[in-house]
């Protein structure tokens, strides 16, 4: 059996932890647990109850160099999620958590660290949105007979918060009990505080504390010998599927990140996601799913996250840097037909968009990305990019299980190119394989669902009026979803002064968010117009670059 089952104290976990033992296979998430969550394991180890069996890899001098490892975070920051790559170059051996990383991120940044996350109602630009807090514990702390709940005090408080603390608190940094390994220095910490040598609160705080960090074994944990990289990444696979689901994507990035030569794969996918969705023209909400579904599409290979199929994509690299720009390219000009975060309802859609131009920049070497976004001699392959964009959006196809989709559409795509590499989109021979193949047909009855639910807010709404107003020059402006009758006027009263009674006033007040009250005017524009009558705002629109000419 190649577990042994062990326990030891949360002092001599942060031991190791400091002395450089303890590292997170590249398999593992990053840190997601939020404040909150962090007080609350705290405040079970205060209590003595079972905070979860950690398993932990030890990993020998072979595997330590053929699977890529990453530090623990120390200070958390929200902007910023993205741990360390180790470099465990010179080393024998480590420490590889396999489960339980949150958990030890927690205590490593509860005792010894910090965390940053933006304030409520704070915007993310202003500097003082995510002030850095430490984790603290008010020794002082009486909890209410009737209130079981509140046993302990241990909350996250800034620098100013502490200075302005009241009077009947007295707020202990938790990492501190790290200097105080015996009960003998433990007295001489009593000691130096006689202010509060007799207030019983103090001292059953402050011994419940020490015990739970230095006398009490509470960090239990396996340890896992084996060495063969498959077995790991299975029993990895299988610990995880108890839990939150273990992605595939996770398994793909961990092997990439193992055996690519020239790139690291785990630092090029996340800075390509944060790329994409904060340096294409708008606010994106794109994963490391999308962009790994993305690269598996491209291989030209299985498209699904399969466990048998991720040793065969260890080439993947080979093709990396032309997918890279491909998503780049394709995000690009999806912003350029206006989308955001919020109108893209399902971020796989554009991945046969990222195929085609990925296939037309492999078997054409004259193609170029920078024209194709604003070159006249492409101006008709965008528009049909665009509608069958729009329209595959509303039909709702990728909102379903989408592997044998994208294969669908990807042979169609590979079949048009292969005929000729300057051909344009396919998107009628797209359409006509879904329809044959999953019913994507829009009939009057569905279409008049679709248009009767759309509503202001809805991400319905932009999709329809983009197809409605084909002349928009997105590019040029973000364009807002405006009422055209500003939704303030109305009201009862405004509605009787405009000659309408009963039935028609509630008929009015129930519609008045709805499509045919919707228009897309260029944010300034609509910024301008603020709560005018529509009659009135349009008496004044003698500005030209508000005319078909202009947007074509």
């Amino acid at each position: 059996m190649s577990y042994s089952t062990q326990s030891k104290s949360v002092s001599s976990l942060i031991d190791e932890i400091e002395s450089n033992n303890y590292y997170l296979p590249a398999i593992q998430r990053e840190f997601v647990w939020p404040s909150g969550k962090i007080e609350s394991l705290f405040d079970s180890l205060l209590r003595d109850y079972p905070v979860g069996t950690l398993l932990l890899w030890d990993v020998g001098k072979e595997a330590v160099h053929e699977f890529q490892f990453y530090e623990l975070l120390r200070n958390f920051d929200d902007r910023k999620r993205h741990n360390i790559k180790a470099n465990l170059r010179n080393r024998e051996r480590c420490i590889g958590i396999l489960d339980g990383q949150q958990r030890i991120t927690s205590l490593y940044i509860g005792l010894l660290g910090s965390y940053k996350e933006r304030l409520f109602r704070k915007h993310a630009t202003n500097p003082d949105a995510y002030p850095e807090k430490k984790l603290y514990i008010n020794l002082l702390f009486v909890p209410e007979p009737d209130d079981p709940e509140r046993k302990f005090q241990v909350r996250f408080r800034t620098e100013q918060q502490i200075k302005n603390a009241k009077q009947e608190e007295y707020w202990f940094p938790l990492g501190d009990i790290l200097k105080y390994r015996t009960r003998d220095e433990l007295r001489t910490l009593r000691r130096s505080k006689p202010e509060y040598r007799d207030n019983n609160a103090f001292e059953d705080n402050l011994d419940a504390l020490w015990t739970a960090i230095h006398e009490r074994h509470s960090v239990s944990y396996y340890l896992e010998k084996r060495q063969d990289l498959d077995d790991v990444l299975e029993i990895f696979k299988r610990l995880n599927t108890g839990g939150t689901p273990l992605s595939y994507s996770d398994l793909l990035l961990s092997l990439a990140t193992a055996t690519w030569q020239t790139h690291d794969a785990r630092e090029q996918v996340y800075e390509l996601v944060d790329y994409l969705n904060k340096h294409c023209g708008s606010e994106f909400r794109f994963s490391k799913d999308f962009v790994l579904k993305a690269l598996l599409v491209c291989s030209d290979q299985d498209v699904r996250f399969r466990t048998e199929n991720i040793r065969k994509k260890i080439r993947l690299e080979d093709i990396w840097d032309k997918v890279k720009e491909s998503l780049q390219l394709t995000v690009k000009l999806v912003a350029q037909f206006g989308f955001n975060g919020h109108t893209l309802t399902a971020s796989n859609a554009i991945i046969p968009i990222a195929y085609y131009l990925y296939r037309r920049k492999k078997d054409d070497n004259v193609f170029s990305g920078e024209r194709f976004l604003t070159g006249e001699s492409y101006a008709d392959d965008r528009e049909t990019i665009r509608g069958w964009l729009l329209k595959i959006l509303l039909g709702k196809a990728f909102q379903r299980a989408t592997d044998q989709l994208l294969t669908n559409i990807r042979d169609v795509i590979q079949a048009t190119l292969k005929e000729s590499s300057l051909a344009a989109f396919p998107a009628d021979a797209i359409n006509e394989r879904l329809r044959s193949s999953r019913g994507f047909l829009f009939t009057d009855e569905n279409i008049e669902t679709l248009v009767g639910e759309a509503s202001y807010g809805s991400p319905d709404a932009f999709s329809i009026l983009a197809l409605l107003y084909p002349h928009l020059r997105y590019e040029y402006s973000q364009f807002h979803i405006d009422h055209m009758h500003p939704k303030s006027h109305f009201t009862k009263s405004n509605l009787r002064d405009a000659g309408l009674d009963g039935d028609d006033i509630e008929l009015a007040l129930g519609r008045c968010n709805l499509l045919p009250n919707l228009q897309l005017l260029p944010g300034p524009v609509n910024e301008a117009k603020k709560a005018k009558p529509f009659t009135v705002w349009l008496d004044e629109q003698t500005d030209p670059k508000w005319s078909h000419s202009e947007f074509p």
